[in-house]
């Protein structure tokens, strides 16, 4: 893995041509108990992050990316517990951006923060597996608020600061005639409202604004942020009971079980800078989790087409392929590969595409 390979995967991606790499800080490696820091952990990540600036890569530090250590999340609370983001996420963002303040160049407070929210809290597919729309609402103001609170800590630094927001265009599901039943264009629109409208407000406006939640004033997202994010896989589907699955129905799957589309990744670009034509643009994550190595590169080079479009219509700042290496996903295994490194290191075709852009 990355932690004891480093050194060639790093040079891999520098000869990619790529200028900038995200590592997640893994917070239950950094204090895996609550109070203790693991300075060896502390130590591991500022050798590859000197690594890393040797080989000429910038370097981003994501604080979260969907784990929470037990003793936080189970034990505290986690970010659902207003106490609990305030003592201890707070002072974890602290403290990492103090301690590797020397090899940061720049920050992602929290990967998909929403979308952590719908796994473990409305879908039930991540921990602590509930299936709540009103805790699932609670969940997202809360990871709303946690980020929010790390860009104000993070802001006052000499980093940028990014957001990472799930942008996967909602669809209603047609019935078997072809129709499109009211009850499923209504679901759609609510699913719209609560995984899009909620963080485009939030930048827009300062006002956090979830149904049956009090609005809340976060103006850091309209003054402390110097990269609005986005990450995409995918369109989603809505049905008429508002279950979330693949559209188009009839497209071709990839190993998640959902259907990629480019101009949906286009879509979901424009429309974030329309609704924030103020804000500079990052697509912070994209990719196709696939073994067939001549579909990734097709589906890559035609989404990478949208980014040179939008890098010239509006200055698009920069673009993550989500991942370097294949790798290991959640209930998948090793069975969705998405990197543009095979497990052994070899090159995958679409990494010659990326190393093109």
């Amino acid at each position: 893995g990355l932690h004891t390979d480093y050194r060639d995967d790093l040079q891999q991606y520098a000869a990619l041509g790529c200028t900038d790499w995200r590592l997640t800080i893994e917070w239950a490696r950094v204090e895996p108990e609550p109070g203790r820091i693991d300075n060896d952990a502390l130590d591991r990540y500022r050798d590859i992050l000197s690594f890393g600036r040797d080989v000429g890569l910038r370097n981003w530090l994501t604080l979260q990316s969907t784990s929470l250590p037990g003793w936080y999340s189970e034990d505290e609370g986690g970010h659902l517990d207003a106490s609990a983001r305030g003592r201890f996420w707070s002072r974890y963002v602290d403290h990492v951006a103090g301690e590797l303040d020397e090899f940061a160049d720049g920050f992602v407070p929290i990967d998909d923060p929403i979308g952590w929210a719908l796994r473990g809290y409305g879908l039930g597919s991540r921990p602590p597996g509930q299936r709540d729309p009103d805790v699932l609402r609670t969940a997202v103001t809360a990871s709303v608020l946690a980020t929010h609170e790390a860009v104000r800590l993070l802001s006052s630094g000499r980093q940028p600061v990014m957001t990472a927001w799930r942008a996967d265009p909602l669809h209603a599901i047609a019935l078997e005639d072809g129709r499109i039943a009211p009850e499923a264009r209504q679901a759609t629109r609510r699913w719209d409202d609560l995984l899009w409208g909620t963080w485009l407000r939030a930048h827009a406006n300062g006002m956090l604004e979830v149904d049956g939640h009090a609005a809340i004033e976060v103006p850091e997202f309209v003054t402390g942020v110097d990269y609005v994010g986005i990450v995409h896989d995918h369109p989603v589907g809505v049905d008429v009971e508002g279950n979330l699955g693949a559209w188009p129905t009839g497209g071709r799957r990839d190993a998640s079980g959902f259907v990629p589309e480019p101009d949906e990744f286009g879509e979901a670009i424009h429309r974030t800078h329309e609704a924030l034509p103020d804000h500079r643009l990052v697509v912070a994550g994209h990719g196709v989790p696939t073994d067939d190595d001549a579909w990734q590169d097709h589906q890559l080079a035609r989404c990478l087409e949208h980014v040179r479009d939008a890098r010239e219509e509006f200055g698009l700042a920069g673009y993550f392929h989500d991942a370097g290496i294949d790798g290991y996903e959640w209930k998948k295994g090793f069975t969705a590969p998405r990197g543009l490194l095979h497990r052994d290191r070899t090159l995958r075709t679409a990494a010659h595409t990326f190393a093109a852009l």
